[in-house]
């Protein structure tokens, strides 16, 4: 799927999609417990999709209609394959829930996901009782059975294993203790924690380097709204500090998503922000060069190059070495791309500097990678001319509707 946009000004409000990290979470939480649990405010993106056919395939009872996701959670089914499609997120979360459940069982996925290194994964559960093939990349043969205990797990590459062991260690007979060294992306396990918590499970941490998780723990049914998306905003919030003016709202100013981290970029690079009830307004404004440390947020890579192409000067953005387990390796690719664009991108160890320039025309590829595609529609609307963007149906792991909303505000 090709898409060309032109030059234009951007204008307009809408409303962003909802958070695919807080629903898949809520996903697996959900058929943990004994009871109903509603969910409200979803999007329905690749990434749900395969989280909602995998708790299916476990057992569970799922009704969707337009306003909500009605999930009973039931444990009836001992599957063989736990299927991921191409979410690394629905592979650390629910190959856990899984391992608790099943005692043979392959792990597969497709795409992206089998280029993506699963080994800190694998390790951590054998630690925890399963015997898993020792390999580092999709697909991987579990078996036995996972049970609490003390361990120590490095979290340098994700924090989405720690999320994982977090979510199905309440329910084993044992305490459990993980020491984590490295953790970056603190803000996705204050996520995990604060959801975890709303089903009724009570995680203990200090100062992010050990958690201390109670056996035998009870999930109760809840209700709950899911935040607006960040993430998917964070391009449009991008579009808006350099083409025009937007109001993006159903987004939560106190949410724990590490991605409104994109609001101090914005202040930083001198957008004008203002904030309102569950929305925000961005305004043009000259753009300055700025430094960011986006080690705890690197999703938002894509959103601060396309950013930082429109500014006087050179950015400086701390966090490189977390893109290269991701759909695809970010920064060289950001490089690659932007590069067609005549804007200069320089990696020097975990530090990329970006050239503020003239965003010219080109044919640009996402590399299947959706916040890659994101990136090159905000950059988009400065350019030279039009710009192509290849492989684009790509952005439907995570904001499916993004081409049909991008078109809302472009004019």
């Amino acid at each position: 799927m090709q898409i060309k946009l032109s030059p234009c000004k951007i204008s307009g409000n809408i409303c962003a999609p909802s958070s695919k990290s807080m629903l898949i979470r809520a996903c697996a939480a959900s058929i943990l417990c004994k009871g109903k649990t509603i969910i409200r405010n979803f999007t329905l993106c690749d990434d749900v999709e395969s989280a909602i056919n995998i708790i299916k395939s476990l057992g569970a009872e799922i009704e969707i209609n337009k306003n909500e996701i009605q999930i009973t959670g039931k444990f009836v089914n001992r599957i063989t394959n736990l299927y991921c499609g191409e979410s690394a997120l629905c592979l650390r979360i629910f190959t856990p829930v899984v391992g608790f459940f099943s005692n043979d069982f392959e792990i597969s996925g497709t795409n992206t996901l089998l280029r993506r290194n699963v080994s800190d994964l694998l390790q951590a559960l054998n630690l925890l009782g399963l015997q898993c093939e020792n390999k580092e990349y999709l697909p991987v043969r579990v078996k036995g059975k996972i049970k609490g205990g003390k361990i120590k797990i490095d979290a340098g590459g994700t924090s989405q294993t720690l999320s994982g062991l977090l979510t199905i260690l309440p329910l084993c007979n044992e305490n459990s203790v993980i020491d984590v060294e490295n953790l970056n992306s603190k803000p996705y396990i204050d996520l995990t924690v604060s959801i975890l918590r709303k089903f009724g499970i009570k995680i203990t941490c200090e100062n992010y380097k050990s958690f201390f998780i109670e056996g035998n723990q009870n999930y109760n049914a809840c209700s709950l709204d899911i935040e607006g998306d960040w993430s998917g905003a964070s391009c449009l919030l991008a579009a808006a500090a350099t083409g025009g003016s937007i109001t993006v709202e159903n987004l939560n100013l106190h949410s724990k998503q590490a991605d409104i981290a994109i609001l101090e970029v914005l202040r930083l690079c001198g957008a004008d922000v203002t904030v309102g009830e569950n929305k925000i307004t961005i305004r043009k404004k000259l753009l300055n060069a700025f430094e960011f440390d986006a080690t705890d947020c690197p999703d938002l890579f894509p959103a601060i190059v396309a950013l930082a192409a429109n500014c006087k000067g050179t950015s400086i953005v701390k966090g490189v070495l977390r893109l290269q387990n991701k759909e695809s390796n970010r920064a060289e690719i950001l490089k690659c791309e932007f590069a067609k664009l005549n804007i200069k991108i320089e990696l020097e160890k975990n530090i990329m500097y970006i050239f503020g320039g003239s965003i010219d025309y080109a044919t640009v590829n996402t590399h299947n990678d959706h916040r890659i595609a994101m990136a090159l529609a905000a950059a988009s609307v400065n350019a030279a001319g039009d710009i192509i963007i290849e492989n684009a149906e790509c952005v439907a792991k995570s904001y499916p509707d993004f081409w049909n909303d991008f078109s809302k505000i472009t004019n």
